[in-house]
Parts: C-alpha cells; structure tokens; sequence
C-alpha cells in the first residue's frame, strides 16, 4: 500500500476526525493507520501524544486501543 508523507500536525487532525466520526468505537493504531494510510509507527506514536494531552483516551493496553474522549 502506498502511504502518503503528511505533516505532523495533519497527522494528529486525521487521527481526531476519524475518532470523532466514530465516537462509539475504539481503534487499534493498525486499523486507524490502514483507514488514513499511515504507517503503523506513526499513527501509534501521534495517539500516544494525543492520549498524553487528553485529546483521545487509551481504552486497553493490550491491545492498544484509542478512542475519542467526550
């Protein structure tokens, strides 16, 4: 699959549009990197970030899993 280059602040506005048309759902960074074509690493290190500032909260720990906070 041929993913895109993105700035780091698009990333992280990709992540919370997705979460937030989904609030109802918890996604592993694997799936959120196939929906928005990122590399795994990527989306993974951008929720961390995200979680670490409450943006988006961490559902399990493993599996990692992320969803939007309300």
């Amino acid at each position: 699959m041929n993913r895109l280059r993105r700035a780091d602040g698009q990333v992280a506005q990709l992540l919370v549009t997705h979460l937030r048309a989904h609030p109802h759902l918890d996604f592993s960074p694997y799936e959120l990197a196939q929906a928005l074509r990122l590399s795994h690493g990527t989306a993974r290190r951008h929720l961390l970030r995200l979680a670490a500032t409450g943006q988006v909260r961490r559902t399990t720990q493993t599996p990692a899993r992320f969803q939007i906070t309300t």
